[in-house]
């Protein structure tokens, strides 16, 4: 046996999983970590940037101008949703949850109606190294890289832009943040597009590996909510990157030792434990520890 493949085989599962969860997560962050809003809709934003990327790649468009196309595609329709519907129910969780869930079906029903069952994809570019007897796709490296930058750019709208000083006052008090003189309708309506916008370039990237349908999303709404909740909103930029360190380890060794069903169920039962320990998420674990220890 090839122990070096083998240990870089390891490691490149882990860092493809980690950045499997961080993409699908980091749009959620902000729609649910910190807007409050259960958008059951965020795979159907995934599903209409994979069909963005996909069209406009076969149209003649390089593979990363499609990506940033099915992001605008994808935010300008998240806009429209916010406008439309979503505004109508913050604060109201449970009700957020139930009209997002009937505006994904609408969508994913109406994708169907219009484009029909028919399967589209794009090629998985730059090839692939080997490293003894194992391969490795480039491609997987390129995802993980990217999901990095995005929450690094998301981290940096947040803590030095204009729009994310007033998103953040507004998801923390509107009522104060609009007596202020904030549009919290305009910044609700920009910070739910950033999300979809996010979600859609999630989705081209996915559509690279995976085929297109319209049930496309439903592949990743799960895995995307587990690995928000168990970040906790205290900090949900960090709290994603801290959830899917611990989940991606899980599903990298349960993977290895069982197989790759077992390791998605491993996920679930991890998500369960920590859930079990910190109800509030990791951010929240450790942010009530920071402030004990300060306490002292």
């Amino acid at each position: 046996m090839d122990i070096l493949g083998q240990i870089i085989s390891y490691i490149y599962q882990y860092f493809d999983n980690l950045g499997f969860l961080l993409l699908t997560g980091v749009g959620l962050i902000i729609i649910y970590g910190m807007m409050g809003v259960i958008n059951m809709a965020h795979g159907e934003l995934m599903m209409i940037g994979a069909y963005v990327a996909v069209t406009a790649f076969h149209a003649g468009a390089p593979a990363p101008v499609a990506v940033a196309l099915a992001g605008l595609g994808a935010g300008l329709a998240g806009i429209v949703i916010e406008r439309l519907v979503i505004r109508h129910f913050y604060n109201q969780l449970l009700s957020s949850l139930v009209v997002t869930w009937g505006v994904s079906l609408i969508i994913s029903q109406g994708t169907l109606l219009v484009l029909g069952p028919s399967i589209m994809n794009m090629p998985t570019p730059l090839g692939s190294f080997s490293v003894g007897p194992f391969s490795f796709g480039v491609y997987r490296v390129v995802m993980f890289l990217v999901a990095v930058g995005l929450i690094a750019g998301v981290w940096a709208i947040f803590r030095w832009t204009k729009l994310g000083t007033q998103a953040q006052a507004t998801m923390e008090n509107p009522a104060m943040a609009n007596a202020l003189g904030i549009d919290t309708r305009r910044v609700y309506t920009l910070t739910f597009g950033l999300g979809s916008a996010l979600g859609g370039v999630a989705g081209a990237m996915f559509a690279m590996t995976a085929t297109i349908s319209p049930f496309f999303g439903q592949n990743y709404t799960p895995m995307a909510f587990i690995t928000v909740v168990i970040g906790g909103g205290a900090a949900p930029i960090l709290g994603l990157a801290y959830a899917g360190l611990y989940l991606a380890s899980v599903q990298t060794f349960a993977s290895n030792v069982f197989n790759e069903y077992i390791g998605y169920v491993s996920v679930m039962a991890a998500a369960l434990l920590a859930l079990l320990v910190m109800p509030s998420g990791i951010s929240d674990f450790i942010e009530r520890r920071r402030t004990r220890a300060t306490q002292r």
